[in-house]
């Protein structure tokens, strides 16, 4: 595989980043198609809603659970094979704490397409402060910025981007 950037409008982007962006714009669109198109798909909403009501519509709860299950694993390992693809090296912690967990919450842990606009919020204002605060502030100050993001997103709107307040159900 070619390791020459590609130039797009003067912006440089790395074909190994287009390619992997490409994949995962097709998995998002995939995923999004199963639980939106498919039996299966409506059967796992009813489950979420409700597995009581979705076990006596006759539903086999146990079996989409597993089947749930099974599919976030595809999930990582596709996510995996990216990242490495990308990055090069392991996930550490860091990632986890400061990375992925403001992404959720800020998106809303009920939303994924939140979950998604919030990934490329916070990507957009690292990449900003890493060019342009960087220098007058020290480095790593992206980190604090997506902390930053974090508070002021939970202050304005503590259930996310696109989620959705929870009500009490009688």
């Amino acid at each position: 595989m070619p390791t020459e950037p590609l130039i797009l409008h003067g912006v440089i982007v790395p074909l190994d980043r287009l390619i992997a962006a490409g994949f995962s714009s097709l998995c998002i669109a995939a995923v999004s198609w199963f639980y939106r198109a498919s039996r299966t798909g409506l059967a796992l909403r009813a489950i979420a809603d409700s597995q009581s009501l979705a076990g006596a519509m006759g539903i086999n709860v146990q079996r989409h659970l597993t089947l749930t299950w099974a599919i976030t694993g595809l999930i990582a390992v596709i996510a995996g094979v990216l990242w490495t693809l990308v990055a090069g090296g392991g996930i550490s912690a860091a990632l986890v704490g400061l990375k992925v967990f403001p992404i959720v919450i800020v998106g809303g842990l009920d939303s994924i397409i939140g979950t998604i606009t919030a990934a490329m919020i916070i990507g957009l204002i690292e990449s900003l402060t890493t060019g342009y605060l960087d220098a007058r502030l020290g480095g790593g100050f992206n980190s604090v910025a997506t902390s930053l993001m974090l508070m002021a997103a939970l202050m304005v709107r503590p259930h996310g981007l696109f989620g959705r307040a929870h009500e009490a159900r009688v």
